[in-house]
């Protein structure tokens, strides 16, 4: 049988792919195994990626320089171990190998196996150790992984691989021993090392039931966190699409060495990929929902899982991604990228209504509303919150997460004023208690209505997160976005008996450059030009039930999170207003390709509270329209050289 991925002879083809095609990345990997040689690690995930830091020699696994706990957790996944395999098979470097084994022999003798810990201390973040189960699981992939891309290696005797197996037999131990709960996401991590042991090392007298434990389990992950629309419970992007490398390379390896998981499994991973093709706006970035970071290819999962299914669906829809040349080999991810080269990306909008995520799509744009619960610890108090992209150019984003310490920024990155919605009274629509809890009530939110044709885009949601306030507010959103006429309309719908603050933010793409045009704080115009794509966007608001000159509207600084522990300044306008009873606010956004001469306006408009309607007159080229929503109805009127005006 077989017990890995690739063939040595496979994986030496792969390197040589590596290093032809992804040859910055190669590079990296040279330089991390380079730095592993004299014991200085940069840690993913950590809030210091700028500078190579010493461990000691021997390496001291439980150091920490740094005030970020993941710092430690990192550490000890030896993520670290992957390049020195990836160096030695380009490089043949043997230093390469013997860093590998010192480091493997250093930390067993520095971190002997717990005989006692606390179930919650193993499984959860109460003492920041290298034997957490999350650690566990993902540093035995690493082991694994490392010595399989080494195993030519003469300096890889019979002696170190007896030391080797009693390493891997003291986690399977362990991981047995603690049963982490299947419904969180490291369980997945624990198992996935777990089978990834009982397939390397399957003539252990214990193997078949590692493996029997681990493909029991996985299957009950996939049961409790994988919902009827196929996204995973902690509705958050990153994790779901992490989540399809973590399911699907057991179901992989189980395939290969000849321990099949069942056809409910893989049909389970099918239905997740609906969800990842589609936050994937056109600029092939996906949208960060919850604990993700700004910048995210969710096509790289959906190359993997079109892989592992054998679905030329998915892997079309996919993109090119090292991760998976080193799962499938160089000929069978040559074929993927052909694949690709002849695939076209979707424009159909879709709605996953009972989780409540909308994505409308067409030739000119991309929108997605959040109208979905938290998810948990990694869910972010953004219920209506948005992202929206026209032609080429994003226009308002997901700020991303940045950290896991808790701290000021911790809170920001997780706020309903670091998102594209509205705050009332400078509050959370959900209490924040830490970095992985949220306070009660948790605001839930409701979707009305949803449409998506050949004309419009339209979708109708609330929240009642402020509704827990001594003077319950009531935020209601309608969303509409033309078709062929390039605007978008959001209207947003306030109600309260006492009066309150409320302030609406729009978070900007970082390359925008901000104007405004007009004096008075309330009456201004914002003017966003994009040089590179040579794009325009105009903003306009109006407002129904709030006082002459209430809305002060002014330019904010805010933040973007690239990737975990990295972050850059970014423009947000801002709305801010005292009001009381039932309010309306239109915000009007007109985007344009500097290229044309076709400009959209708004001839009129009129916005009824207390009737929630609102009904609005346009021109664009040669055409005019009427567009009337209330609570019933969504009426969209074009007319031919005319220009009708509301009553």
């Amino acid at each position: 049988m077989s017990d890995f991925f690739l063939s040595t002879v496979e994986l030496h083809q792969a390197a040589d792919y590596y290093e032809q095609h992804f040859p910055e990345e190669a590079r990296n990997s040279v330089t991390i195994a380079n730095r592993a040689i004299i014991n200085e690690f940069i840690v993913p995930y950590t809030n210091d990626l700028s500078r190579w830091i010493p461990m000691g020699t021997p390496v001291d696994w439980l150091h920490n320089p740094t005030n970020d706990l993941e710092f430690t957790w990192g550490m000890n996944r030896h993520w670290h171990m992957i390049d020195l395999g990836k160096a030695y098979l380009m490089k043949g470097n043997p230093l390469y190998v013997s860093t590998f084994m010192a480091h493997f022999r250093s930390w067993r003798e520095q971190n002997p196996v717990p005989n006692q810990s606390p179930y919650e201390e193993a499984a959860f973040f109460q003492k920041p150790g290298p034997w957490r189960l999350l650690e566990t699981g993902l540093r035995v992939q690493s082991w694994i992984s490392a010595y399989k891309y080494m195993e030519d290696s003469p300096l890889l005797d019979a002696d170190f691989l007896a030391e080797f197996r009693q390493g891997l037999e003291d986690h399977a131990e362990y991981l047995t021993r603690y049963l982490g709960s299947t419904e969180i996401n490291h369980a997945i991590m624990h198992m996935q090392g777990l089978f990834m042991i009982a397939i390397f090392h399957h003539t252990h007298p214990r193997a078949a039931y590692w493996r029997q434990v681990a493909m029991e389990r996985l299957e009950l992950c996939l049961l409790h966190q994988i919902n009827s629309e196929g996204i995973q419970i902690e509705l958050t992007t990153h994790y779901h699409n992490a989540s399809i490398e973590m399911f699907g390379t057991p179901y992989l390896l189980g395939k290969i060495a000849g321990h099949p998981f069942s056809a409910w499994y893989g049909e389970s991973l099918r239905k997740m990929g609906a969800f990842t093709e589609a936050l994937i706006r056109p600029d092939h970035q996906s949208t960060g929902i919850g604990d993700s970071d700004w910048i995210s290819d969710g096509r790289q999962r959906l190359t993997l899982l079109g892989a592992i299914l054998e679905d030329d669906h998915w892997i079309g829809r996919g993109a090119e991604s090292s991760e998976c040349l080193w799962l499938l080999g160089a000929d069978q991810y040559e074929r993927c990228t052909q694949l690709q080269v002849a695939s076209t990306p979707s424009l159909s909008s879709c709605a996953f209504p009972q989780t409540g995520y909308y994505v409308m799509r067409d030739h000119h744009q991309y929108f997605f509303l959040d109208a979905a619960s938290m998810g948990g610890a990694h869910g972010h108090a953004d219920a209506l919150n948005m992202e929206w992209m026209w032609g080429k150019q994003l226009m308002f984003t997901d700020t991303g997460r940045y950290t896991y310490e808790e701290g000021e920024w911790r809170h920001y990155f997780k706020s309903t004023r670091a998102h594209n919605t509205i705050t009332v009274d400078g509050l959370d629509q959900t209490p924040y208690v830490s970095t992985q809890q949220w306070g009660e009530p948790e605001a839930v939110a409701t979707t009305f209505r949803w449409e998506s044709n050949d004309c419009y885009h339209f979708v109708d949601a609330s929240h009642d997160g402020y509704t827990r306030l001594a003077d319950p507010v009531t935020h209601r959103r309608w969303i509409m976005s033309g078709v062929d006429v390039p605007l978008l309309f959001i209207v947003d719908w306030l109600d309260a008996a006492e009066e309150h603050v409320l302030e609406q933010h729009f978070h900007l793409h970082p390359d925008a450059r901000l104007t405004w045009q007009g004096e008075a704080a309330d009456e201004r115009v914002a003017q966003m030009t994009y040089s590179e794509t040579n794009t325009t966007l105009s903003m306009q608001w109006i407002t129904a039930g709030i006082a002459e000159h209430a809305l002060q509207l002014t330019e904010d600084t805010g933040w973007v999170s690239e990737i975990y522990g990295s972050k850059l300044e970014t423009t947000v306008i801002q709305g801010k207003a005292a009001f009381t009873g039932s309010i309306g606010i239109l915000t009007v956004c007109l985007p344009a390709d500097q290229k044309t001469d076709q400009v959209t306006q708004v001839t009129a408009c009129k916005l009824e509270p207390e009737r929630m309607r609102m009904e609005v007159a346009y021109r664009h080229g040669d055409e005019g329209g009427v567009i009337v929503i209330d609570n019933d109805t969504v009426q969209w009127t074009a007319e031919e050289d005319s220009i009708p005006s509301p009553d």
